[in-house]
């Protein structure tokens, strides 16, 4: 046995018994105004039009446009909104809204947030922006901007209070939410208090301490211990033996998220179609989904789950086939001549794959796509690395293949999804690949007032998707959450961007 198995069955050993010791109940019972958090991910207290996904999910930031639990647009900040014309939205904002500094959300508060918004993400061809009254106003755009409302529903486009901004920048973080920033404590945690004056009423939890923990097994230990009372993102291991332990409740839920292999199709034999078909073909996603995440996954059809209503219905799962993969190898002059490794004029079919473990999963996931390529004389190397590397790496070009877990629902229309495969994209996540049939198709449904023919383009973009494969779907990201029984109210939500709601509280 290595080291590393031995202190993995160390930890799972330990695990198990402070479940039995604690006889089904939490270590340490909760104050009862307070909520101790432990996320995977990085907490940045930043400016939100750069990094406002926590802002969101921690409750502090809130947009004009919200998405409910179906994947609807509904009112946030902005009670109603309409298209005056294909180049002008009207937006009616919501009454009685304060931010945190005590100041009322105006319409130029909102002119302010969105107008940076526009200039930085640059996914919004803003032109100008008029202010009717304290309560209204119109936005116009260069040319038609028909999911505009998708856009102002990303925690990008958040809504501050003008004070925000000294000299220009952003400096205090001012939102509308039900949790009001605080500060950053010593360890490095955040610490946010409930907002009396919230427009829909004042939290039960009166003060909510964020922690960071990357590492999922030592997320889930402060669970177990009482350091934290809900836990982000659970190892389907630690999920099991959470199950049916009455101090606790594990939360599953699918959302619109896909693990997805990207290709570099300007490298050496990826840039052949046959070679990525062939790749398709050795995986195995049934058994990635039964052995590696242990059933908490679906096998992906095509780039959409189903509680995304974008998907192609014509788009049928793929087939797992050795056999094919080699013979597709074979034809494509990718020849074994016993090594195990096949070669083309003296070059090895051998590839490096790069992925990251703050989803921890995914290493374990490279490793099975490791085998199964091997199978069929494909050499892969994996390097695990932060995801500012592998972000780094996509824009830069500079990589073989990636593995991610795609968020595809941040913004509640399919056009951002779409990003990754439109050749002019900004995109972090581009996999080099180019086809004008496709550029011209995302392109005019960007700007297709008519939703059936939006709705035909998106279909027939994925049909050419999942022909040329410039990407592998491989499964459907379910998000698993645990935290203490006596919490109530909490809900996984499909675009990951609500977790802290005015309405938990403690039983």
């Amino acid at each position: 046995m290595t080291w590393k198995k031995f202190w993995i069955l160390l930890l799972l050993i330990l695990a198990v018994a402070a479940l039995a010791g604690c006889g089904g109940k939490p270590a340490t019972a909760p104050a009862n105004t307070t909520l101790k958090v432990g996320w995977d991910f990085e907490m940045p207290i930043a400016d939100p039009v750069k990094s406002g996904y926590f802002l969101a999910r921690s409750g502090i930031m809130e947009t004009l446009v919200d998405v409910d639990f179906d994947g609807k647009l509904v009112p946030g900040l902005a009670l109603e909104w309409q298209a005056v014309d294909p180049t002008a939205w009207k937006f009616k904002l919501r009454p009685n809204v304060k931010f945190h500094d005590g100041t009322p959300l105006t319409a130029q508060s909102v002119k302010l947030a969105v107008e940076r918004f526009a200039e930085t993400a640059r996914t919004i061809p803003l032109d100008t922006i008029e202010v009717v009254s304290d309560q209204e106003l119109i936005i116009k755009t260069r040319m038609p901007a028909v999911a505009l409302p998708a856009y102002l529903a990303t925690p990008e486009s958040a809504i501050y209070g003008e004070k925000s901004m000294v000299d220009g920048k952003f400096a205090n973080l001012i939102g509308t939410g039900p949790y009001k920033f605080v500060q950053v404590a010593q360890d490095k945690s955040v610490i946010t208090e409930g907002f009396a004056d919230y427009w829909q009423g004042a939290p039960k939890i009166k003060q909510v301490i964020n922690r960071q923990y990357p590492d999922a097994q030592t997320r889930f230990m402060a669970l177990q211990s009482g350091e934290v009372d809900l836990i982000r993102n659970v190892m389907p291991s630690n999920a099991k033996l959470l199950q049916g332990n009455a101090g606790y409740k594990v939360d599953v839920n699918p959302v619109g998220r896909v693990r997805v292999i990207y290709f570099n199709t300007e490298r050496d034999g990826l840039a052949d179609r046959s070679v990525r078909q062939a790749i398709n073909y050795a995986l195995d996603k049934d058994a990635i989904v039964k052995d590696v995440l242990e059933g908490y996954s679906k096998p992906a059809v095509g780039m959409f789950p189903a509680n995304l209503p974008w998907g192609n219905p014509a788009i049928k799962a793929s087939e797992h086939s050795v056999a094919k993969a080699k013979e597709l190898l074979d034809k494509a002059g990718w020849m074994d001549d016993g090594s195990g490794v096949r070669e083309k004029q003296g070059k090895k079919l051998e590839y490096t794959l790069l992925t990251y473990s703050t989803r921890a999963e995914l290493p374990n996931v490279a490793q099975v796509i490791q085998a199964e390529l091997a199978a069929v004389g494909i050499k892969l190397n994996i390097q695990v690395a932060d995801t500012g590397v592998l972000e780094k790496g996509m824009v830069s070009k500079n990589f073989d293949m990636t593995l991610v877990a795609r968020g595809l629902a941040f913004t509640a229309d399919p056009a951002i999804a779409f990003e990754d495969f439109r050749s002019t994209s900004k995109s972090k996540y581009r996999p080099n690949y180019e086809n004008k049939e496709m550029d011209t198709l995302l392109t005019g449904a960007m700007t297709e007032p008519d939703q059936t023919k939006r709705q035909q383009a998106y279909y027939r973009v994925q049909e050419i998707i999942d022909q040329e494969i410039p990407a592998v779907f491989l499964n459907y990201y379910v998000q698993v959450d645990a935290y203490k029984q006596n919490l109530q109210n909490f809900r996984i939500h499909p675009t990951e961007l609500h977790v802290l709601t005015s309405d938990l509280q403690w039983q």
